[in-house]
């Protein structure tokens, strides 16, 4: 016979949910985004660009999860705020990646190589954060490696970035230029949500380290 006490303590406190691995997998989600979107600039497979807008979707359906899970369990194993931002900053990252892809279908224009390189930079900046998730339940000193390197990739993408829009003005094709404009700093955009997670990461272990 099941103990009177501990089914009614089982209906009045919610269950406990593992809010980690949803954010590993959320984390996941980003980097196959970002990826997909360096193979299209690669290849310009268009399955490519039809997975990076699949993936946006998977992650945004994860993120719907979370939030309707902080809203029923009792306790979380960091504070609820930083659950929803993390998810909410990396969720940005895919985001971009999405209206990249929107765009330049829309501008008729193809990737050069100042996009790629700014994209394989993103990319590394997305592995690190995604490490650096994977890591958060022990909230050691591992993660901090891991919140430097996506920092760095980010200031790597922004020089890259100056660069291709110095490069990009010595141009005489006033449409050509205000398009890949456009499209470089939807990339640099990206690489700031980057940095954002990284801060948001780094706040975190402070608080909880």
């Amino acid at each position: 016979m099941k103990n009177p006490l501990k089914l009614l303590l089982q209906k009045i406190l919610p269950r406990e949910y593992d809010f980690y691995s949803d954010l590993n997998s959320h984390a996941d989600k980003v980097w196959e985004g970002v990826f997909c979107l360096l193979k299209w600039f690669e290849t310009r497979d268009h399955d490519m660009a039809n997975r990076v807008r699949a993936l946006e979707h998977e992650a945004d359906e994860i993120i719907l999860v979370i939030a309707r899970e902080l809203g029923k369990v009792f306790s979380t194993p960091i504070d609820r705020e930083d659950i929803h931002h993390m998810a909410t900053i990396m969720d940005q990252i895919i985001n971009y990646a999405k209206n990249t892809v929107r765009e330049m279908e829309i501008f008729d224009i193809a990737p050069d190589n100042l996009m790629q390189g700014m994209t394989e930079l993103i990319l590394s900046g997305v592995s690190a954060l995604r490490d650096a998730i994977q890591a958060l339940p022990g909230l050691s000193s591992e993660i901090r490696p891991h919140i430097d390197q996506a920092v760095k990739s980010e200031r790597l993408v922004e020089k890259l970035y100056r660069k291709s829009i110095n490069e990009l003005f010595e141009g005489d094709d006033v449409k050509e230029i205000l398009k890949r404009r456009e499209i470089y700093r939807h990339l640099s955009n990206t690489a700031d949500r980057v940095e954002a997670a990284a801060d948001w990461l780094s706040l975190i272990l402070v608080k909880y380290g």
